[in-house]
C-alpha cells in the first residue's frame, strides 16, 4: 500500500492524542478566571511538552512564585477552582500553540477517509445523497477518537475539520459510485478498513516513538468489538464486518511499524551532528538552527571532533521558577590528550527572543540543573564554557526562562557580577532584604561553610548528629548542622581555646587550607585563584597584600565558580 505520505503527514499526531490530561467543565468564578488565563500562557510557551497539565500543575507551577504572586491579588481565592480554570487554560494554550504551528491533518484524513466509505454504501445500496445523515453526532465523533481526553478547544476544532473532510469524501464518493459497477462486498469492505486502520496506525506509530515507548503494534490496536462500535460496522452485514475488520488490524499493524521505523530514522538524521573542528577553531550548528557552539582557534592542541545530540529532556528543574526554554543539547567531546587552553572558551549560544533578563543557560551538573552566566543580545543568548569541562560523556545545556530572578542592585557593573549571578540564581546565595549583596563584605566562617554544603551538595541533615563539643555551640545557631558536619569531616577546626566561634571572618589563608581538604588536597592554590581574578577581571585580590587578610563575599563567589566549573 501506499502509506508512506500518509505517514509523513500525520508524524506530529502524538502532540495530540490520548493526552493524559483531564477536562474540567469551566466555572464562573475570578479564582477559574485567572487560573485559565495563567494555564492558557503556561501550556501556549510549552507546546513541545509532553508533560500533563496536570504534572505541570503541581509539579512546577503550583509552588512558583508567580503563583504566590497572582494569589495575593484574587479577592476571596479558591484554589480548586483556580487549579480547574489552569488545567483547561494549559490545554487549550498547548493545543492552540501546536495547531499554529503544524498543518495537522489527522482529522482531515480520517474524516475523508469514513466520509469516502459512507458515501460508496449508500450509493450502493440506492440510498439519496445525504451525508449529514450518515455523519456520526459531535458525541460519537468524541468517543470514537477519544477526544474527551483532549482540550475543549482542540475537539471543537477536531470535530469541524472531520466534518469538513466527511462532507468532501461522502460526495466525492457517492457520484463516483454511480458510475462504477458493484464490487465485491468482500473486497471492498476489506480496503474500507485498510484505508481507515492506515491512518489510525501511523499516528500511534508515531506517538509511541515519541513518547519513548518501545515498538509494539498491540499496545493500542482496537479489539474487533471496539471497531465494530467506532466504525458503525453493527449495521452492515457479517460479511463486510468481518472484511473491515481484517482490513483495519492488518493496515494498522503496517502503518504503526513504518511510522515508529521513519519516525526513528527522522529523530536519529535530525537529531544529531558530528563535525571535526581543527586547531583553526570552528562553529557547529545544530539542524534547527537553533543551538550553536563556536571553539576559537587555539582553544585544543590538535583537531577534536564534536558531537551535538538534541533531545527532548524530559528532567525536571529544580527550581519551580524556572519554565524551560527549549531543547536539550549534549555536546560529547572526544580530545584524546585531553590537552586544552583554559585562557579560552568555547561559546555556546541558544536562539533566544524572551526577556532578556529572565531568559539563561543552565547545565545538567550533579542531577541538577545549574545556571551558567548569560548573555542575551539580538536574539541570542550565549555563555562561555570551560573547554576542560566538556567531555568525551558529554554535557547537556538547556534554555530556561526563570520566571521570578532575584534582582539585586549593588552587583550590576561589579568585577564578579557574573558569579555572583549564577549563585543567586542557583539558590545558593541570596541577597539581604534591601535587594543588595554587599560583595565587598567579608564573609565569616559559618557563612562560609554554608555556601561549601550548597555548591558541593553535602548531605548535612542526614547527618546523624554532633560529635564534636566546643564551649560555644549556644551560639550556633541555625549553622550547628553545617558546622557539626564540616568538623566531622576534618575540613575545618575549632580553636585551642574549645570554641569554634561561627562568627569570627575567615581568611584566606584558612581558606585555601579548607578547600584542600574539601578537594582531597588536589593542590588547591588561593594564588591561582588571584592570579586568575587579575587576569581575567583586572582586579587584584587582598591577599597579595596578606594571606592572613579577609577574604570577601564576591572573592568566594568567583573562587568556588572557577574551582567546580
Amino acid at each position: 500500500m501506499k502509506i508512506t505520505y500518509r505517514i509523513l503527514s500525520v508524524l506530529i499526531v502524538l502532540l495530540m492524542l490520548l493526552n493524559n490530561g483531564m477536562v474540567f467543565a469551566a466555572v464562573d468564578s475570578l479564582s477559574y478566571d485567572a487560573g485559565y488565563e495563567a494555564g492558557y500562557d503556561y501550556g501556549y510557551d510549552r507546546q513541545d511538552s509532553k508533560v500533563s497539565a496536570i504534572d505541570a500543575y503541581n509539579d512546577s507551577y503550583k509552588d512558583s512564585r508567580a503563583h504566590r504572586n497572582l494569589k495575593n491579588k484574587i479577592e476571596d481565592y479558591k484554589e480548586r477552582e483556580f487549579r480547574d480554570g489552569f488545567l483547561d487554560g494549559y490545554l487549550d494554550g498547548h493545543d492552540d500553540k501546536v495547531n499554529a504551528n503544524q498543518k495537522l491533518d489527522y482529522p482531515k484524513e480520517l474524516g475523508k477517509a469514513l466520509g469516502e466509505i459512507s458515501g460508496a454504501k449508500a450509493q450502493q445500496r440506492g440510498k439519496s445523497s445525504d451525508w449529514r445523515a450518515s455523519l456520526p453526532s459531535s458525541s460519537t465523533i468524541s468517543n470514537m477518537f477519544d477526544l474527551d481526553k483532549q482540550s475543549s478547544s482542540y475537539r471543537s476544532n477536531f470535530i469541524k475539520e472531520f466534518t469538513t473532510a466527511f462532507n468532501e469524501g461522502y460526495v466525492d464518493a457517492y457520484d463516483k459510485a454511480a458510475y462504477e459497477p458493484d464490487r465485491v462486498t468482500l473486497e471492498q469492505s476489506v480496503k474500507d478498513g485498510e484505508d481507515v486502520g492506515m491512518i489510525v496506525g501511523a499516528a500511534y506509530g508515531a506517538k509511541d516513538f515519541y513518547y519513548g515507548r518501545y515498538s509494539d503494534y498491540r499496545r493500542e490496536l482496537p479489539t474487533n468489538m471496539d471497531i465494530t462500535i467506532q466504525y458503525s460496522l453493527n449495521n452492515d452485514d457479517v460479511d463486510y464486518e468481518d472484511g473491515f475488520i481484517s482490513g483495519f488490524v492488518s493496515a494498522y499493524e503496517e502503518a504503526y511499524n513504518q511510522a515508529y521505523r521513519e519516525a526513528n530514522m527522522s529523530d536519529g538524521l535530525n537529531k544529531a551532528v558530528s563535525e571535526v573542528v581543527p586547531i583553526s577553531g570552528g562553529t557547529v550548528v545544530t539542524e534547527d538552527n537553533r543551538f550553536a557552539v563556536d571553539v576559537p582557534s587555539g582553544t585544543f592542541y590538535h583537531d577534536v571532533n564534536l558531537n551535538i545530540i538534541t533531545s527532548f529532556d524530559v528532567r525536571k528543574a529544580n527550581y519551580s521558577n524556572l519554565i524551560k526554554a527549549s531543547d536539550s543539547y549534549t555536546i560529547e567531546l572526544s580530545n584524546l590528550n585531553g590537552n586544552a587552553d583554559e585562557n579560552k572558551s568555547v561559546e555556546i549560544s541558544f536562539e533566544y527572543y524572551g526577556d532578556k533578563f529572565k531568559g539563561g543557560i543552565y547545565r545538567f551538573q550533579d542531577n541538577r540543573w545549574l545556571y551558567v552566566p548569560t548573555v542575551v543580545k539580538d536574539g541570542v543568548m550565549s555563555a562561555k564554557i570551560n573547554p576542560k569541562s566538556l567531555s568525551s560523556n558529554g554535557s547537556t545545556f538547556s534554555a530556561f526562562v526563570d520566571e521570578s530572578p532575584e534582582v539585586l542592585r549593588d552587583i550590576r557593573g561589579h568585577w564578579a557580577n557574573d558569579e555572583i549571578d549564577a549563585y543567586v540564581r542557583r539558590g545558593i546565595v541570596s541577597g539581604y532584604s534591601d535587594e543588595t549583596f554587599r560583595p565587598d563584605n567579608n564573609i565569616t566562617r559559618a557563612e562560609f561553610l554554608t555556601l561549601l554544603a550548597k555548591v558541593f551538595n553535602w548531605n548535612i541533615y542526614a547527618y546523624p548528629g554532633s560529635s564534636t563539643s566546643f564551649n560555644d555551640a549556644a551560639t550556633f545557631g541555625n549553622y550547628g548542622d553545617v558546622i557539626n558536619y564540616a568538623t566531622f569531616h576534618d575540613y575545618i577546626y575549632g580553636y585551642t581555646d574549645g570554641s569554634f566561634k561561627p562568627g569570627n571572618l575567615i581568611s584566606y589563608y584558612e581558606v585555601e587550607i579548607i578547600m584542600n581538604r574539601v578537594l582531597y588536597f588536589r593542590g588547591f592554590r588561593w594564588s591561582d585563584i588571584a592570579d586568575g581574578m587579575l587576569y581575567e577581571k583586572k582586579v587584584r585580590s587582598g591577599s597579595l597584600n596578606s594571606l592572613y587578610g579577609n577574604i570577601t563575599r564576591a572573592e568566594v563567589a568567583y573562587m568556588l565558580y572557577k574551582t567546580t566549573e
